[in-house]
């Protein structure tokens, strides 16, 4: 990506961001992937904001004023993004006038994606360079590291979730299992994901897994599917580690059984899905998603005006474990409808550019388009930002010289041989 920035400024195009602001940038990002290590010192309780320090909310916004003020001045360059801003914003005064009538906010973690929006203002439109590779490394840095605090104080004997889980710097084990599983990916897929890129993405992954979210075990296996079967070598390797894996878990399993909490929740989700006889209420978590959307499709069959404006039942906000229904129930259809418009564009957007980043935007979005049915996971601070830097990694535009360079420079060999084969035929 670093001389994919150089060939640009070759062909007179954007100017790196300078050193001083890159400093800001990276201070800014720690504070965000940070701001809820506040929330420990105090009375924390899984899935509670009681006790938050009052400096949680002073913090988060001074962490998005020094990412968006290090990247200022801005232009107007992408449309696409813009959309998503004027989305959001309208959907706010939706939330403002129905606070007006109802004179109350039932939930209120609708406004950390609101907080977030002058992010992907600044990543879409600034005048510099970003070089995004470098910052995609800062993040999966500093997760690596917090897998670290979560892992000694497990060995501490300490937890602040439900069996052990890990929960990071993001204050619950979904949002950073999902950041785990983003950044494992950049390092798997990326061709500029640096040094020791294998070993990070391992460690990210193996976070992932401890964050004993059931849909980033399931992406982590996914992934690393994906990214074997692009080789054959990596295949053959994949099968030997299998093997390895598959006989340590059992032996992790056999000396810890409250690890078969992960198994229990995997089990529920597979008779969920009509693939195995499990008790599906038994696992809360799987079955109450099953629960929600029955309870979101009643509401709407009751009051189906409510259907195009939203705020069902009532309720100033519709906050379910689905970002799709939470929309859907909080806004309406219309706004439903473009937001996954646009999430389908970014995909198209990442798909052009698959060859830059070895498909790693593509693949980070497709986790996002599938966490969007099971978890409304925009609404945790700082997953957005998250979100947002995949969307600008997707619509950048490459000049089509710097890319052919960047191709040249960067083919694996799979690329090679395909390229190899469809010259002789």
């Amino acid at each position: 990506m670093t001389q994919l920035i150089n060939y640009c400024r070759g062909a007179g195009e954007r100017r790196s961001l300078p050193k001083a602001r890159w400093s800001l940038l990276l201070l800014g990002t720690l504070l965000l992937l940070s701001v809820y290590y506040l929330i420990y010192d105090s009375e924390f309780e899984e899935g509670s904001v009681e006790g938050v320090s009052p400096l949680a909310l002073p913090l988060r916004a001074i962490s998005v004023f020094l990412i968006a003020s290090s990247l200022a001045p801005f232009r107007l360059r992408q449309r696409a993004p813009v959309a998503l801003i004027v989305l959001y914003l309208l959907s706010a005064c939706s939330l403002a006038i129905a606070i007006g009538f109802s004179g109350e906010l039932n939930d209120r973690l609708f406004l950390n994606t609101i907080l977030q929006l002058p992010v992907l203002w600044a990543l879409c439109q600034t005048k510099w360079a970003i070089d995004h590779v470098r910052l995609l490394r800062f993040i999966g840095a500093c997760l690596i590291v917090q897998s670290c605090i979560d892992l000694a104080v497990m060995m501490l004997g300490q937890s602040l979730w439900l069996s052990e889980a890990f929960v990071g710097g993001f204050g619950n084990p979904s949002s950073f299992g999902l950041a785990c599983v983003v950044l494992s990916a950049f390092f798997l897929f990326h061709p500029e994901a640096g040094r020791c890129h294998l070993l990070k993405a391992v460690a990210l992954s193996l976070a992932a897994i401890m964050s004993k979210s059931l849909f980033a075990v399931l992406c982590v296996g996914i992934i690393f599917i994906v990214w074997a079967l692009r080789d054959i070598r990596r295949t053959l390797a994949g099968a030997v580690a299998l093997v390895f894996v598959a006989v340590g878990v059992n032996a992790w399993l056999s000396a810890h059984d409250e690890q078969l909490f992960i198994l229990h929740k995997l089990s529920a989700a597979g008779a969920f899905v009509g693939l195995i006889d499990y008790d599906v209420d038994s696992a809360t978590s799987v079955s109450a998603r099953s629960d929600m959307h029955q309870r979101t499709f009643s509401a709407i069959a009751d009051e189906p005006v409510r259907f195009v404006l939203g705020h069902l039942e009532g309720k100033v906000y519709w906050p379910m474990d689905s970002q799709a229904l939470t929309y859907l129930g909080s806004f309406g259809i219309v706004m439903l409808f473009s937001f996954l418009a646009l999430h389908a564009t970014w995909m198209l957007c990442a798909l052009r550019n698959r060859a830059v980043d070895g498909g790693f935007a593509f693949i980070a979005l497709g986790v996002f388009g599938a966490i969007f049915l099971t978890n409304r996971i925009l609404d945790y601070f700082p997953v957005a930002t998250i979100y947002f830097l995949c969307i600008a990694m997707a619509t950048t535009n490459y000049p089509e010289h710097a890319r052919v360079r960047f191709l040249s420079a960067h083919a694996t060999d799979f690329e090679v041989a395909t390229r190899k084969r469809w010259t002789i035929d």
